[in-house]
């Protein structure tokens, strides 16, 4: 095996032989041998390339007399009003059929590891927040990195949290995109390369997702389909805490006051105390009682005892998600119409987290006359989210509270307390009183929201249609976050209430002329004309109100408010010709020309054009073979502008002015085998984003804040590969069919600003720092390595802690090195069992929680290195036992390094462990984010159509599911945390972890009834 940057990751050269082999041998077949060969010959060659059993790749009789449909003629929408058939589709896309909306309540988690070269992992927030996704690397530095989704051939707005999560508290309040009820779509497709945006602008430089959803089409007469499921979270990975060591440090003093109680002295613990590097929790030490009311101050002692060791896990709950859905379709003659209602409520793993959702969406397709037809959609949608988990390094997000617990802090006698006085209270061993954080500090946000379209289309010949659209998507969402008067993080304990209103508004108007003419017998054209307007409006009010005295009398002694709007038009002419030769060979040319205008008049002009080919060999060659079935070459080349941030905020005016573009060229083979039994889909892409803008800090004395120079550049190139299998297929028996992907991106800086060398993309909160360096990949993760001999050995200083580089240096990148998923379905009869395997191999990320529960002494691996007792039978101070691996340097009388002999000296536990955090050695928080996972099964009964006849029913299907189960390898040191927790959306973030919440694995089961 060939292995790569990342220690603990290895590439599988030797599958990936195998399938050239197999490919190679059976093309050589066909093309030799003009597919004669027997079906032993060809079967023995499969079997001895792919080592799989002979009897699960018999093709038998029946099998062989089947009439197969045309693989490349299946059309897939790829813009608004626009279809392709595969055969000629220039660019590499990937699509998702019927996905079970019960399985989650935002459809994109739903895409994990089932699309090649397509990344989703959930952020830091767990349940309700924003997805992050990623498609072929980044476009940028520091910008917007997330794909356009387009419904039903209109884009979409979808707002997320793509800043926030690292220095400051905040909290996510989902993506925009989660409004999609997942139960009304149909399809999923997926355009990762830049050709779509001569379809959709440069708003889909990061690739387009598509979603096609469920009409009355297919329906006959009157129909209802009825689904409802139920689920539940819990914690599948929790931190594993030190249950041994007191609050303190490793000497006999805890730092407190002598108190006495019943005629003896006691000592007290004092509320600032929060490092766990003291006495043994073995009972031996008792002190005066911290957890008392304080009328009992002073009159009760405590022995220092370990708390349960689950005890942060039980504060966790079960999540509990039910979704139900009803949908009523009508087809009355030309008319087809489909009515769907659902709503989805949600409780988190944090006590009192709720998301609500409710969804109502209309579609009514009428054919008034022969040539003229209407298209109408309505889709309105409420949702509501309250108590959201706070994120980042406030105090008040929950997982820096209980990785700073000391081990002793009795967690049911604090809810107690803020029972009983309404109050945080101050106490040893913990920074704020959980039960105050859930209860008294409150959140609420609530988004009305509307898309809708107006489509009429007429044909004007049978080869000539014009359609045109009217499409809106708007919502109003309030955020509210309340803090009391003497919550902590707020002016002097005084309480605040923050109000956030945005408005937000798209508009477009469409006019598309479509041609598709067969202008010979060899020759066909398939040309599409389009004009859009788009209008962009957003609006953000903020208001933050601080208390004089009292939430509840009215009085406020600061008021502040900003806003800001932003507002962008644009027009745009595209044009998509197509123009194919014997429906084999397909030239596409593809362009769109845009003009943008924003609030401030400035103004943009930019032209995006592509070109591409798509050749079906076995077509061109006439090859009838058992085996080729199918083989497709195809090659694309686009180019197209990123819009500027015209809302620069203190710029140097005479910052330059370059276009900021993307060249983006691939090529791929998609190849069907055996009747359909194995096709596997192959992409080879490299994209170049050039004059990227580069943020340089300059001197507040100019007046300015920041000169941008747009010299940037990055190069993204990769591999995708996509692979189904059908081991075993019989159409009345048992069937197994296999779906595998694998992908690999490698994003490179490829310059910088002149005389730049790095751009610091995100602070060093871990301590580490994010940066772009000329001439590495995009994303390396800088600090302070550990200093090392010349043999790897850690060098330790005299007063035996670990030394430190003088200089940071690189210790990591965040990407991965390749990303992959295996699908397996087994079905027989009625039954059907799926389940999902997920891959993440390479890139590493700086967890924020292993920093501090290292400098904290929480964690379970810092009992290493510390005394079991702190004292003998007698009183008397016991000798440190730590001493940490590594060598010392012998010195001769100048000073010079001479040699290293191996460390022998003892030390105390917060030397042994913290000083690695407080000297800031970001060596030691570097986390491999590799893993292996088993995403989701599901188990389903179809009922058979026999056994429903004498029912109401058309169709009835029982569905188990689990999604997120295990986590078959991971490397975070039983941190409690998940290699897929990033704190927001950013590209940048997936390196970072910012005491994210616990994984969850969830249980559930659903039921999918029409008649």
């Amino acid at each position: 095996m060939k292995k790569t940057k990342s220690s603990s990751v290895y590439y599988p050269p030797l599958s990936i032989i195998k399938a050239y082999l197999l490919v190679s041998g059976l093309l050589l077949n066909s093309f030799v041998w003009g597919g004669n060969t027997s079906n032993e010959v060809e079967f023995n060659l499969l079997q001895t390339l792919l080592e799989i059993k002979n009897d699960s790749l018999i093709v038998n009789e029946k099998e062989d007399s089947l009439q197969l449909e045309d693989p490349g003629s299946t059309a897939i929408p790829i813009a608004f009003g626009i279809n392709r058939d595969n055969k000629g589709i220039t660019y590499s896309i990937q699509r998702l059929d019927n996905p079970h909306g019960g399985l989650e309540t935002n459809f994109v988690n739903l895409l994990t590891g089932k699309i090649a070269g397509l990344q989703v992992s959930r952020t830091a927030s767990g349940t309700g927040g924003s997805p992050a996704v990623r498609i072929r690397g980044v476009n940028n530095f520091i910008g917007y990195t997330q794909p356009l989704y387009v419904v039903d051939g209109m884009p979409i707005t979808n707002m997320e949290h793509s800043s926030g999560g690292v220095n400051s508290g905040d909290n996510d309040y989902g993506s925009s995109i989660d409004d999609i009820n997942p139960w009304d779509i149909k399809s999923i497709t997926v355009i990762k390369g830049l050709n779509a945006t001569a379809f959709y602008g440069q708003r889909a430089n990061n690739g387009v997702i598509l979603i096609t959803t469920k009409t009355g089409n297919n329906t006959d007469g009157f129909s209802v389909e009825l689904n409802s499921s139920l689920s539940f979270e819990q914690v599948s990975l929790s931190p594993q805490f030190q249950n041994k060591y007191s609050t303190g440090y490793e000497g006999t003093n805890l730092y407190g006051n002598l108190k006495e109680i019943d005629g003896v002295l006691y000592e007290t613990l004092n509320n600032w105390l929060i490092d766990s590097w003291g006495p043994p929790l073995d009972g031996r030490r008792i002190v005066v009682d911290p957890f008392v009311y304080p009328e009992d101050k002073n009159t009760r002692t405590l022995a220092l005892l370990p708390q349960p060791a689950n005890n942060v896990k039980n504060f966790y709950e079960t999540g509990i998600t039910n979704s139900n859905y009803v949908a009523i379709t009508r087809n009355i003659r030309k008319t087809n119409a489909r009515f769907s209602f659902g709503n989805s409520s949600n409780t988190g793993i944090v006590p009192n987290h709720k998301n609500e959702k409710q969804m109502i969406n209309l579609r009514v397709h009428t054919q008034l006359f022969r040539k003229l037809s209407f298209d109408i959609k309505a889709n309105y949608i409420h949702s509501e989210g309250n108590n959201r988990p706070a994120l980042g390094i406030d105090s008040d997000n929950l997982v820096k509270v209980f990785s700073s617990m000391g081990r002793y802090v009795p967690l049911p006698w604090l809810q107690k307390y803020y029972g009983k006085t309404g109050e945080s209270g101050k106490w040893p061993g913990i920074k704020y009183n959980p039960y105050y954080i859930i209860n008294a500090l409150k959140n609420n946000n609530n988004r009305d929201r509307f898309i809708g379209y107006g489509t009429i289309s007429y044909d004007i010949t049978n080869w000539l249609k014009l359609t045109g659209r009217y499409g809106s998507d708007s919502f109003k969402e309030k955020r509210k976050n309340t803090w009391p008067v003497g919550a902590k993080g707020t002016s002097n304990g005084k309480g605040e209430i923050s109000n956030v209103a945005l408005d937000v508004k798209e508009q477009n108007i469409d006019i598309l002329m479509n041609i598709n003419k067969k202008i010979s017998k060899s020759f066909s054209c398939d040309i599409s004309i389009g004009f859009n307007r788009l209008n962009q409006k957003m609006e953000n009010e903020y208001f933050l109100s601080r208390f004089a005295e009292s939430p509840y009398n009215g009085i406020f002694d600061t008021l502040r408010s900003n806003q800001s709007i932003y507002e962008q038009k644009t027009l745009s002419l595209y044009l998509a010709a197509q123009l194919g030769f014997k429906d084999y060979l397909f030239l596409d040319f593809l362009g769109r020309k845009e003009k943008g205008e924003d609030l401030k008049n400035n103004k943009s002009s930019f032209f995006s054009p592509s070109a591409g080919v798509s050749l079906i060999l076995t077509d061109a060659f006439n090859i009838n073979s058992n085996i080729l079935n199918y083989w497709k070459l195809r090659a694309s080349y686009t180019k197209s502008i990123i819009r500027k941030d015209l809302q620069h905020i203190l710029l140097i005016p005479t910052a330059e002015n370059k276009d900021i573009f993307i060249e983006s060229w691939e090529m791929g083979s998609e190849v069907i085998l055996l009747k359909n039994r194995l096709s596997f889909d192959i992409t080879y892409y490299k994209s170049l984003p050039t004059n990227l803008a580069t943020h340089i800090s300059v001197n507040s004395n100019s007046g300015y804040s920041t000169f941008v120079k747009y010299d940037g550049k990055i190069e993204n190139k990769g591999m995708e590969i996509s692979l189904n299998l059908s081991p075993i297929s019989s159409p009345k028996g048992f069937n197994w069919d296999i779906n595998a992907n694998y992908s690999h991106n490698y994003s490179k800086a490829v310059e910088l600003a002149p005389d730049i060398e790095s751009l610091v993309i995100s602070s060093d909160v871990t301590p580490n720092r994010i940066e772009v360096r000329r001439g590495l990949p995009y994303g390396s993760i800088v600090g302070y390595a550990y200093r090392k001999n010349p043999d790897g050995q850690r060098i330790v200083n005299k007063n035996g802690s670990y030394e430190r580089e003088s200089k940071p240096t690189i210790l990591g990148n965040i990407n991965p090195d390749w990303i992959g998923g295996l699908n397996n379905t087994l079905s027989y009869k009625g039954f059907s069992l799926n389940f999902l395997i997920d891959f993440v191999q390479g890139g590493e990320l700086s967890s924020t929680t292993k920093y501090q529960m290292t400098a904290l002494g929480t964690a379970k691996f810092t009992e290493e290195g510390r005394r079991t007792q702190d004292t003998d039978d007698d009183g008397n101070q016991l000798p440190y036992v730590g001493v940490l691996p590594g060598v010392v340097e012998i010195k001769d009388t100048e000073g010079n390094v001479v040699g290293y002999a191996p460390n022998t000296n003892a030390v105390s536990g917060q030397d042994y462990w913290a000083q690695r955090a407080w000297n800031k050695i970001g060596e030691e928080f570097i986390l491999d984010a590799s893993y292996i996972m088993l995403r989701e099964i599901m188990l389903s009964y179809n009922f058979q159509p026999s056994v429903l006849k004498k029912t109401p029913f058309r169709r009835l299907t029982i569905n188990l599911f689990g999604r997120n189960l295990w986590y078959i390898k991971e490397q975070m040191e039983d941190l409690g945390i998940s290699p897929e927790s990033a704190p927001n959306t950013s590209a940048w973030a997936q390196g970072l972890e910012v005491f994210s919440l616990p994984p969850t694995r969830t249980f559930g089961a659903s039921i999918n009834v029409s008649f």
